[in-house]
């Protein structure tokens, strides 16, 4: 198994990108800022992610940012009929971003989430730890081999969206916490998870290949 690298002097920490943040209307004054990447569907935790937000939403001013879009069908018809159930509930939709531009999007957020039912190694987490975003995730596919809960990251179980909640408010009331899991999360992703890691991996394959295809 070969990990994904991501470039961590791309996707490092960086100051609340303010102007971004009027644009959107996630002041840091106004609301704690719950983020996702990707396209929003049911096997990326629709479900779990928009009942999450809107338990947390009881307990403080919170905003939903989805950076991309929601996959059309039976999936955007979800989302709408929440939308139109809880119209007091700030959610933005930004559809695609560049990827040389995620960096800004990532600073804006207080908590990343990744609520997946399967998945394989997801790009947005390894980013948003590079960026030093407090990561909640589900143990599906390779979150595992990269989140360890409660020393980078949060596990929570899947489709629960009760637990996902109230990991949520606990990092959200605990910044010592946070700043513990986000230090810890861009130390694992700068050993384990970069370019060159991952070309060093491939190189030992293709070594091994040869080696084998040479006797």
């Amino acid at each position: 198994i070969i990990p994904n690298g991501i470039d961590t002097e791309h996707f490092k920490p960086m100051a609340r990108n303010e102007i971004l943040a009027d644009a959107l209307s996630v002041e840091s004054n106004k609301y704690k800022v719950i983020g996702f990447v990707g396209e929003l569907r049911e096997k990326k935790g629709l479900t779990a992610l928009l009942g999450g937000y809107a338990q947390i939403a009881k307990q403080t001013p919170a905003a939903l940012l989805l950076i991309g879009e929601v996959r059309e069908g039976e999936d955007k018809k979800t989302f709408e009929e929440f939308q139109n159930t809880n119209p007091q509930l700030p959610i933005i939709i930004t559809g695609h971003i560049p990827h040389k531009d995620m960096p800004a999007y990532y600073s804006l957020m207080d908590v990343f989430i990744h609520p997946s039912l399967r998945d394989g190694m997801p790009n947005a987490v390894l980013e948003a730890m590079a960026c030093e975003v407090p990561v909640i995730a589900t143990p599906v596919g390779g979150v595992l081999d990269v989140l360890e809960d409660g020393i980078n990251g949060r596990i929570v179980p899947v489709n629960d969206a009760k637990t996902l909640a109230q990991a949520i408010g606990e990092l959200i009331a605990d910044p010592e916490k946070r700043r513990n899991l986000v230090e810890n999360a861009r130390k694992k992703i700068q050993a384990e998870f970069t370019p060159a890691k991952e070309l060093e991996a491939n190189l030992e394959i293709y070594g091994m290949l040869t080696k084998r295809k040479n006797k």
